[in-house]
């Protein structure tokens, strides 16, 4: 099958089955677009090597610490170098961020943002948090 990159600055991925979170997901791209940024958000299952190389921000968010929605991007990023892009990171609770940083652990790509965890992943807390987002 052949798939056809996005063409975004940034790549907002959500697990798969997870409301909320894909609400958040949603709700990041729109407020990086509405900042002059293009972005994509998909689903981690639908998520290829093409999507990812397109991107130089990366969002990665999850609600559960073991997703087999993220399993494709965890096996791509072993073997992928993204120096010089940035990793932030979202989700319910702080094992699951904690398991979307070490996907991105040796791909060199900058984590330097604070995460955003929490229960209630809401429009304010999302504005809030990508504020500190150059």
């Amino acid at each position: 099958m052949v798939t056809t990159p996005i063409t975004a600055d940034a790549l907002v991925v959500f697990e798969d089955g997870c409301p909320d979170v894909e609400r958040a997901a949603r709700a990041i791209a729109e407020r990086l677009e509405g900042g002059g940024r293009a972005a994509k958000a998909l689903a981690a299952s639908s998520v290829s090597i093409p999507d990812i190389l397109a991107a130089g921000l990366y969002a990665f968010g999850a609600e559960t610490t073991d997703s087999p929605s993220y399993a494709e991007i965890a096996r791509v990023m072993r073997g992928i170098n993204l120096a010089g892009r940035k990793a932030v990171f979202f989700g319910s609770s702080g094992a699951a961020v904690a398991r979307l940083r070490g996907l991105c652990a040796d791909t060199e790509a900058s984590a330097a943002h604070p995460d955003l965890v929490g229960k209630r992943l809401d429009g304010i807390a999302i504005a809030a948090w990508l504020r500190g987002l150059a």
